[in-house]
């Protein structure tokens, strides 16, 4: 987790907002609150200049999307946070994100999982020389 002390963020104390601006959250306790209420999922959510922390892998569902995200730190090869499965009916251990909206975002030790055309999108984000 972030070093509070040391970024302008504040840690996120209510992980069943529908909203949330320029905060960390921990997508393991994200996900763990909304277990608690209820849902399987982590939906109808706004992410404003918000620091998402792992490790964790997101699962990307219908209706999300990212505005001028960042999606961490890559050592140079973006396909290190693209996560692909094997299996046709799900993905066990990704943490499931729908109807979210992700607008100048940043990720810390985050995978991506999602439909084919969502990764190619991540893919492409590689820097060419």
């Amino acid at each position: 987790m972030a070093n509070l002390e040391q970024t302008p963020w504040k840690l996120a104390t209510n992980l069943s907002a529908k909203a949330f601006n320029g905060e960390v959250i921990v997508l393991s306790d994200l996900y763990r609150a909304a277990l608690r209420d209820g849902q399987t999922f982590i939906e109808n959510r706004t992410f404003t200049d918000c620091r998402l922390e792992g490790p964790a892998v997101v699962a990307v569902l219908g209706g999300v999307s990212f505005d001028s995200t960042d999606f961490g730190y890559t050592g140079g090869d973006i396909g290190r946070i693209v996560w692909r499965t094997a299996s046709t009916t799900g993905l066990v251990g990704a943490l499931p994100f729908r109807n979210c909206a992700f607008k100048g975002c940043s990720f810390f030790a985050t995978g991506f999982a999602g439909p084919e055309d969502f990764l190619q999108q991540i893919l492409a984000l590689s820097i060419q020389p």
